[in-house]
């Protein structure tokens, strides 16, 4: 099997290269999900992981709407044969659910 060179944000490698959870990122996965469950938008959010200080998935200081859509969208949360699992399904369908009704979602997905 090919090493992979990229992984999503909220993962790493352990020593056996496989993919497992990086702990401080997988919580900053679930609190966007749980955000935008909670009817928060991509900008809201974005302000509240800048207010806070949290890096972004390219290290820098601001969180793009598009970058917060992309972990939104990001199938690989939910547990695959390569990904643990960091969403439950519950909290994936409610936030595709909301996306599909988005219009902000809608056209950059």
């Amino acid at each position: 099997m090919e090493k992979q060179k990229r992984i999503s944000f909220g993962y790493t490698r352990n020593d056996m290269n496989e993919i497992v959870i990086y702990k401080e990122q997988a919580e900053v996965v679930k609190l966007i999900f749980e955000l935008y469950s909670f009817d928060q938008s991509l900008a809201k959010i974005s302000k509240h992981l800048d207010m806070y200080h949290i890096p972004s998935p390219n290290n820098k200081d601001l969180w793009g709407r598009q970058i917060i859509n992309n972990i939104l969208s990001n199938v690989n949360y939910i547990g695959n044969a390569s990904y643990p699992q960091i969403v439950t399904e519950e909290l994936w369908n409610t936030v595709q659910n909301k996306k599909n009704t988005s219009g902000y979602s809608r056209r950059y997905s």
